[in-house]
């Protein structure tokens, strides 16, 4: 089954909507939204379709229906979502700073695990 619940989580929390509000805006039971964000099950087309116009997914990329490498895809919690799509919202300046200080820290932890 195709995990999207991460990526639901993050939007959800980027515009600042609750499960229980994003499910009455769907006209869906809360509980039912909750088993996607869960990835506990799979929503259908026609409600994906919703959810993704709610949240201003692309549901094309969300599939993977695009043939660029979908990363999407890859995240594997809330965390990762927030971090790749705070990145994406860079202008390139910012980008190469933020990639600058990041290659930094994964220096220090590189460097702090190197010397257990």
């Amino acid at each position: 089954m195709l995990k999207i619940g991460a990526i639901l989580a993050a939007k959800l929390e980027e515009k600042d909507l609750s499960q229980k509000e994003a499910a009455a805006q769907l006209n869906i039971n809360p509980k039912t939204f909750s088993t996607y964000v869960n990835d506990t099950y799979f929503p259908p087309l026609d409600v994906l379709s919703d959810i993704c116009r709610l949240l201003d997914i692309d549901i094309d990329h969300l599939l993977g229906l695009e043939k660029n490498n979908n990363i999407d895809l890859l995240i594997q919690g809330k965390d990762e979502a927030k971090i790749i799509y705070f990145f994406r919202s860079l202008n390139k300046s910012d980008a190469k700073l933020f990639m600058k200080n990041f290659n930094y820290i994964v220096d220090l932890f590189n460097t702090k695990n190197h010397n257990k």
